[in-house]
Order: C-alpha cells, then sequence, then structure tokens
C-alpha cells in the first residue's frame, strides 16, 4: 500500500487541476477573457464526446416538435370555426350600427304632454302637510297625541273611486274631456252599424295570406291614454275602425281610427286600473268596462252616460279582473277575493244577482264556453286552470270539474269563441299551452309552446287571445327584437309577425283582431296604440 506522505503529495499534484476545472465552470466568463484557446479546446472536446449520443436524441425530440406543431395548428383552425360560428364579428359590427342608427321618435299623434314652465311639485297629502281637511295646520298638541281623535282625520285617497250612479262624459271626476271633442265621438253613433259575424269565412290559406299584406303607417299609431294601458277592444263595426283602451288611472280613451285628424277622446268612468273592455255585439253603442276600483259601467253613447252595473262596498276592496257573457244580458265577473259573481244589467240597483266562491286565491280571468254556456273556465294566480259547471255552484266550498295545473303564475285562459275546442292558456312559465276541449269530460293538452312571456313590473303582462271569428289562430305579444307581434296558429306555429323598423319600436302586451276586417290593434304600455292593416 502507498505510505501516507507518497498520498498527500499525489493530492496536492490533483488538487490544482481540481480548483483550475472548478473555476473555468463556475466562471466561464472570466476564463474566456484569459484563456480563449484552452476554452476553444474543451468545447470543441465536450461536442466531439456528447454528438454520438445527442444525434438519436435531436432525431426524436424534432419529431415530437413537429407532431406538437402539427396539433397546435389543427387546435387553432378548429378554434376559429368555433368562433366563426358564433358570429361574433357580425353580432359586434351590428351592434355598431345600432348605437350609430338613429330610431324615430314615438309618434306625436293623440294626447300631448303639457309643458311646465314651473318645476314639478310632488302631490302631498293633507295629513303629511299636518293640516286638517280646510287645508288649516293642526296644534302642536294633536300632532303630538291622537288618542283623543279631536284633530286626527283619515287619509285622504287622491283616486276617489267617482260617485255612484250613472256619470255624464262630460262631468267625470277625473275627465279632461271638452265638448268639441266629446262631439267628434257622438258623431260616430248613427255609423255603428254591426253585421253578424260569420266564422270561418275565408279559408286559412286565404287568410294566411291577408296577413302577408298587414302593414302599419305614420298616421296608425297615436298616444290615446296618458299611463299605462291594461285592456284594449276595437269596435266590431266595418266603416270605421274605432280603437278603446284603458289605462291604470281609469281613464278611457277611444280614437278613430279612420280619421285622418288626432280624433282621440278620453273620458275618465274609473279611478283605478281598467282590465276589460268589451263591446257587445247586440248593442254596438254600449261599452262594459270593469275596473280594481270595484264597479262595472256601461258606457252608452245614446244616453252620452257611463252608468253604474255592478259594485262592491268601497271599504272591503274587492278588485274586478274580467267578464264574459253567460247570456245576452248577463255577466259572470271575475274577483280578486276567489269570488265570482253573476250580474243581469236589466235588474235594478248594482248588486249581484248570486256570487260563489270557487276558491279561495285570486283569479284573472274567466271564458264562458261559446255552445255550452253553463260551462267556463277561470285562471288562478296560483297556477291553476279550473272548470265549472255554473248549474251546480253553490255560494261556498264549490269544487271543480277539472284541474288543469302549472306551476306559476297565469295570465289568462280562454275558450276558442266558436266551438270552445280550445283552451289558450298565458302562463309565467314561459309557455302558451293549448289544451283540446273538445270532450269536456278529459280536457288533455294538445300543444306546448315556448314564449317569453316575463315582461317585468314596467310592462303589462301578455295575454294571448283568439280571433273573435277563427279558432286555428291567435294573437301575442313578444319581448323580441327588432318589436313584432306574433300570430300563431292553432298547430302552434307562426304565421306572420307584424313589424316595423319606423313605427314599432316597443312592446306591444295587449293585442286583438277586429272580427271582420283585417285589422290588428296592439297597445304598447305607455297609453299608444299600433294599428296593422
Amino acid at each position: 500500500m502507498p505510505s501516507t506522505r507518497s498520498k498527500r503529495k499525489f493530492e496536492s499534484a490533483v488538487e490544482p487541476s481540481k480548483k483550475a476545472k472548478v473555476q473555468k465552470v463556475t466562471s466561464p466568463r472570466k476564463t474566456a477573457l484569459k484563456e480563449p484557446a484552452l476554452e476553444k479546446i474543451v468545447t470543441e472536446n465536450q461536442s466531439e464526446e456528447s454528438c454520438s449520443d445527442s444525434d438519436s436524441e435531436l432525431e426524436g425530440i424534432d419529431e415530437g416538435i413537429i407532431r406538437c406543431e402539427e396539433r397546435r395548428q389543427i387546435n387553432l383552425k378548429l378554434n376559429a370555426e368555433f368562433f366563426s360560428s358564433l358570429r361574433i364579428e357580425e353580432a359586434k359590427a351590428s351592434l355598431q350600427e345600432s348605437k350609430t342608427q338613429k330610431h324615430p321618435k314615438p309618434s306625436q299623434r293623440g294626447l300631448k304632454r303639457e309643458k311646465l314652465e314651473e318645476p314639478i311639485i310632488r302631490r302631498s297629502s293633507l295629513r303629511l302637510q299636518k293640516k286638517d281637511p280646510n287645508g288649516i295646520p293642526l296644534p302642536p298638541e294633536a300632532l303630538i297625541n291622537r288618542a283623543d281623535n279631536l284633530f286626527y282625520q283619515e287619509p285622504v285617497d287622491e283616486h276617489e273611486r267617482p260617485p255612484a250612479g250613472p256619470l255624464k262624459m262630460t262631468k267625470s271626476l277625473y275627465s279632461t274631456v271638452t265638448v268639441e271633442e266629446h262631439k267628434v265621438l257622438m258623431e260616430l253613433r248613427d255609423k255603428m252599424v254591426v253585421k253578424p259575424l260569420q266564422s270561418n269565412a275565408m279559408s286559412f290559406t286565404d287568410f294566411s295570406k291577408v296577413l302577408d299584406k298587414l302593414v302599419i303607417t305614420e298616421n296608425q299609431v297615436c298616444k290615446v291614454v296618458p299611463d299605462r294601458t291594461l285592456s284594449v277592444a276595437v269596435h266590431p263595426m266595418e266603416d270605421i275602425i274605432l280603437a278603446v283602451t284603458g289605462d291604470r288611472w281609469g281613464r278611457l280613451g277611444f280614437w278613430n281610427v279612420s280619421s285622418t285628424s288626432d280624433a282621440v277622446v278620453t273620458y275618465c268612468p274609473h279611478s283605478r286600473p281598467i282590465t276589460c273592455l268589451d263591446f257587445p255585439r247586440d248593442n254596438s253603442h254600449l261599452l262594459l268596462s270593469c275596473s280594481y276600483d270595484g264597479t262595472l259601467r256601461c258606457g252608452d253613447l245614446h244616453k252620452e252616460v257611463f252608468d253604474e252595473v255592478y259594485s262592491t262596498p268601497k271599504k272591503k276592496d274587492i278588485l274586478f279582473r274580467n267578464f264574459d257573457y253567460p247570456c245576452q244580458n248577463t255577466l259572470l265577473v271575475s274577483r280578486n277575493d276567489g269570488c265570482v259573481a253573476l250580474v243581469d244589467r236589466r235588474t235594478k240597483g248594482t248588486k249581484a244577482e248570486h256570487t260563489y266562491r270557487i276558491g279561495q286565491k285570486s283569479m284573472r280571468t274567466v271564458s264562458i264556453h261559446p255552445r255550452e254556456r253553463h260551462y267556463f273556465v277561470n285562471a288562478f294566480v296560483d297556477g291553476r286552470v279550473c272548470l265549472w259547471d255554473l248549474r251546480n255552484l253553490k255560494k261556498n266550498k264549490n269544487k271543480p270539474l277539472q284541474t288543469l295545473p302549472h306551476g306559476r303564475n297565469l295570465n289568462s285562459a280562454y275558450f276558442s269563441p266558436i266551438t270552445g275546442k280550445y283552451i289558450l292558456i298565458t302562463s309565467m312559465e314561459d309557455v302558451l299551452n293549448i289544451y283540446d276541449s273538445s270532450n269536456m269530460s278529459d280536457i288533455s293538452l294538445k300543444k306546448s309552446i315556448r314564449h317569453n312571456n316575463h315582461t317585468g313590473k314596467w310592462l303589462t303582462g301578455f295575454r294571448a287571445t283568439w280571433h273573435p271569428a277563427r279558432e286555428d289562430v291567435f294573437i301575442v305579444g313578444s319581448m323580441n327584437r327588432p318589436r313584432e307581434i306574433q300570430i300563431y296558429g292553432d298547430d302552434g306555429y307562426i304565421l306572420r309577425r307584424l313589424r316595423s323598423n319606423e313605427y314599432l319600436n316597443s312592446v306591444c302586451s295587449l293585442n286583438v283582431f277586429h272580427p271582420t276586417r283585417s285589422v290588428v290593434v296592439g297597445a304598447n304600455s305607455s297609453g299608444r296604440l299600433h294599428v296593422f292593416m
């Protein structure tokens, strides 16, 4: 074995070379500055040693890189195709065009807004102003202690119900109609001639062709009432198109569409929303209206009054939703307390002949079967459509013949107008349901149509309604853009989309057909009527 001394000499001889090698590796820049030739020799030797080992590895790496690049190019192509299918660029271009495009202003025909020079002052009741009914300020002790009730007064309703009994058309409580405007409507009384209704006089194919010809012009848009519209109707006479609508504060607006001037007359027979309007065909000079103020009135154009047909005590705060006709002079009225009232227009007084409780919840609409008039359906706010037999109803505790359940709130349910073989239901489940009621003992679902019915709290809710003389066509509003009114067939397919970029730029929540002419009247939530004809 070598001695310890020789071993140390060997280590001392080898040690400088190791240090030099470490110094070269750790500081190549310094070494390169001092000994460039030596660095060149080292790198050449290292490259020669590793060349043979790395050739095979480089070939595998190159193939992997090529495959990754090919896969990346394929992914880029697929992503480009996917984004092109979304049409983002087209949507972006259309959005930019809509921003730059100037939308036409709403029609200024009809009611004009008064320009106020002074700032608008918010109305406040005398109670909030701490005054008595005569406008005299209350004493301080009455403001602190009202237990003695010496000075305390009940709050005053700013929209008080009109007085009971007949109301003159020109002297309504909140009416602003002038004598000249009233004469414009009275001139139409002798022209209100109604012809007998002929059901399905035109074939479905011919009727669909007529729908393609419906247009709207500038003179066919008019503001008729100042506030939100909650009901609309059109007079059945053929010579003149007379449209009428009711708003949320009991105003009733008449518009002679056939006139070239602003022939708008607005009355105020109610103090709360007018929820239903109808011109009886047998008495075309009458207009029936019901309201949330708990009254049902009959506007008589010959007598020039709004007569009170049915009313409930004001303290009970009962709202009237809708009505229909079991027979010629009898009305069935739906109320918000779960009751229906049977009213005869020929009897004296303003009380109902019979009142039947058919539920605990409020209801929206009632609809009488057109042939078997003892049957009717109603739509509850809790999502039920019930079928009833008027002959078997009792004052309390009644059971429906059949119930058509829905998951959410309902807006309306109507029998088809000729034979009653269908029931059309508008639901907040975003569907329009058509039920087959040809067999009253077994009502079944025929067609369910997806339809956006969420209008929100600022727009009037949709109510899909039948054509008055057809059972194969109905009409409903739409939330789509561009704005449109949709006409469907009984098979659930859209026949026509009534559109106009210039004259229809709002949602028409309520829409009705003229019974004998090719006319559609749509009402938006700002009091404007749009007429396609």
